[in-house]
């Protein structure tokens, strides 16, 4: 092997020569199905957007493996974002070369952990781990990436079959307090950190800094990060102000029923190209489009779209007035808990609106509205109109509005209405 490759492998690797590594603060009790994935022969993939975590809870499998005896021999991590084989990426046998010269440095290993960080750097990842899940059986592949599209598409038509996937997020509200160290709050301080949550998010090196301002222009570097390496740089596009000022226009209408021919007619952009360019945001895991719910596949499609964000401190570093906008930021984090709970969400309009209908196989299962508050008469009476529509509309006998603060049981007409806390309710979810 070539000295420098052989130099950056070991300095990525340094459990070989039993030296301390840094793991962050433990997650992976929050992803329990990941160590189960670790006993199965399947390929495990790790994906989401950039700086949620990933490469940490990679770091932190591979320090769970040496808690459980494997040999820091049999663990290889190589990081794909490093300069050295970034260039050396449009070799279609490197990872193979560097595997079989681990391998035969090392007869004895029983089994080999092959762990990748950034994988779709690699344009010969799919290929070559189908052929090393195929021909070594010894091998357990571990990945992580940043782009679905690489690792949805193309692995779901060649590794069919040989792989479990896990999304990671931003952490959740119930991680935000654990990574601080904060143990059974009081109701006021449950609130209080809420509150930090809303408004700065949910990226682990954000939630611990300490500085306002800098967690804001962190949150500014990832926006740009994601916008160029993921959205702009992958797919070629060339004309960047179109994709600028699209963002900046989902992102200002977070939360809010869009159609694509508005927008396309509001920024002077073919509606092609808007759904083009959604398409490529969500494949860097930035947005998630919600549809409208219908038993027509088709009218789902067609109907206007609810633009929602990966995490909301993105939202308030780049368009929104934090202060003015609560209530929509409140109803981003209920979408990506839901989302990340339920998998298949939609949103019903009819004569009113309810923002998230739960569905489970064909069958609508839950429906959930978010507001600030219902102190208001007319806001209570059309977030319970809209609730009430939707519960009627799929045959539900409860539904659920979540607000900042307010709790209540209702009943209407024989229907439960359960008015929760979104504290309380992210931590039961």
């Amino acid at each position: 092997m070539d000295e420098k490759l052989q130099i950056a492998l070991e300095s990525q690797n340094p459990w070989w020569f039993g030296k301390e590594f840094e793991t962050g603060v433990e997650r992976l009790s929050f992803f329990p199905s990941l160590m189960q994935y670790l006993d199965a022969p399947e390929v495990l993939l790790l994906i989401g957007a950039r700086r949620t975590g990933k490469s940490t809870l990679l770091y932190q499998i591979i320090s769970s493996l040496l808690g459980r005896g494997v040999p820091g021999r049999a663990i290889l991590f190589i990081t794909m974002d490093e300069p050295l084989l970034l260039s050396m990426a449009d070799d279609p046998w490197l990872i193979r070369r560097i595997v079989e010269d681990h391998l035969a440095r090392h007869p004895g290993l029983e089994r080999l952990y092959l762990c990748i960080d950034e994988v779709q750097h690699y344009p010969s990842w799919v290929p070559t781990i189908k052929t090393l899940y195929d021909t070594k059986s010894t091998v357990k592949c571990i990945l992580t990436g940043s782009t679905s599209s690489l690792l949805r598409q193309d692995s779901s038509r060649l590794l069919s079959g040989r792989y479990f996937s896990c999304t990671v997020y931003p952490l959740s509200f119930p991680e935000f307090l654990r990574i601080q160290g904060i143990l059974n709050p009081t109701i006021i301080e449950k609130r209080h950190y809420f509150e930090m949550y809303l408004k700065y998010g949910g990226f682990p090196r954000v939630v611990l800094e300490k500085d306002e301002d800098l967690k804001m222009q962190i949150l500014k570097n990832y926006y740009e990060t994601i916008y160029l390496k993921d959205i702009i740089y992958p797919n070629r596009v060339r004309k960047n102000s179109e994709v600028t000022d699209l963002l900046y226009y989902l992102i200002s209408n977070a939360g809010n029923a869009v159609s694509y021919n508005q927008i396309a007619r509001t920024l002077n952009i073919a509606p092609d190209t808007v759904r083009e360019y959604i398409e490529y945001a969500g494949n860097a895991f930035l947005l998630y489009p919600l549809m409208k719910f219908d038993y027509s596949v088709k009218k789902q499609v067609a109907n206007p779209k609810k633009i929602y964000f990966v995490d909301p401190g993105l939202i308030n570093a780049v368009a929104f007035a934090f202060s003015e906008n609560r209530g929509r930021l409140l109803e981003n984090i209920v979408f990506i808990a839901l989302m990340k709970k339920y998998g298949d969400i939609f949103y019903h309009r009819d004569r009113y609106e309810c923002d998230f209908l739960v569905r489970s196989g064909r069958t609508i299962v839950q429906a959930v509205q978010v507001t600030q508050s219902l102190q208001d008469d007319a806001t209570r009476q059309r977030e319970m109109r809209g609730l009430l529509e939707a519960m009627d509309a799929h045959g539900l006998d409860e539904g659920t509005i979540v607000t900042a603060s307010e709790s209540a049981e209702t009943t209407v007409d024989g229907r439960a209405v359960h008015t929760v806390p979104i504290a309380e309710w992210l931590e039961e979810l």
